[in-house]
């Protein structure tokens, strides 16, 4: 139904529509701002009606808030379980990926590359952990909070995607790097 069809509020019917039409309200919003004095004056209403007339607009009125109100609700709360879904399935793939590169740079064999195993094996250990307690604390951050962590975490998970079979220098130091400053940014969010 229109805003301007009157007759779908209580206690008005088609000729009570045309009189209000003929006193120049035609809408519903103009009905629910002429005060209940002004339309007991208008001819065949009175003051009983006008009561009436005005009582199903105001509830006509906060009927339609409510429903707005709810949808502006519902609206933000899928966003929140969109991006709190979305948190939590890229912490377990970063988990995954990161278990996946501590096996591939296993330095078997090689002692060259042992001191820098040693210190990825401890910043992933540290990682893993506030992984877990960010897998805990996420209901409570703020949303742009998370957002900056998934977009963090997809950086950081991009690195280690790039691991590869054959460990080298490099490829242990841009880890590393990547892991240490995830880690910095989760422990400001944290904390």
């Amino acid at each position: 139904m229109k805003q301007s069809d009157l007759t779908q509020l209580k206690h008005i019917g088609p000729a009570r529509m045309r009189l209000l039409n003929n006193f120049g309200i035609t809408t519903i919003k103009q009905l629910y701002e002429i005060p209940v004095d002004k339309l007991a004056e208008i001819k065949s209403i009175g003051n009983h009606y006008a009561k009436l007339i005005k009582n199903s607009v105001t509830e006509h009125h906060s009927e339609k808030q409510e429903k707005l109100s709810t949808e502006i609700v519902s609206v933000k709360e899928k966003k929140l379980k969109r991006i709190n879904r979305e948190l939590f399935k890229k912490n377990k793939r970063l988990e995954k990926h990161l278990n996946r590169a501590n096996e591939l740079l296993k330095p078997l064999q090689k002692k060259k590359y042992l001191k820098l195993y040693i210190n990825f094996k401890t910043r992933s250990v540290k990682l893993k952990a506030s992984l877990k307690t960010l897998d805990k604390m996420q209901q409570d951050l703020p949303k742009k909070a998370k957002k900056n962590i998934i977009k963090e975490m997809d950086a950081l998970d991009l690195i280690l995607k790039g691991v590869q079979k054959k460990p080298k220098k490099k490829k242990y130091k841009e880890v590393i790097k990547g892991i240490q400053s995830f880690s910095k940014m989760i422990g400001t969010v944290l904390s």
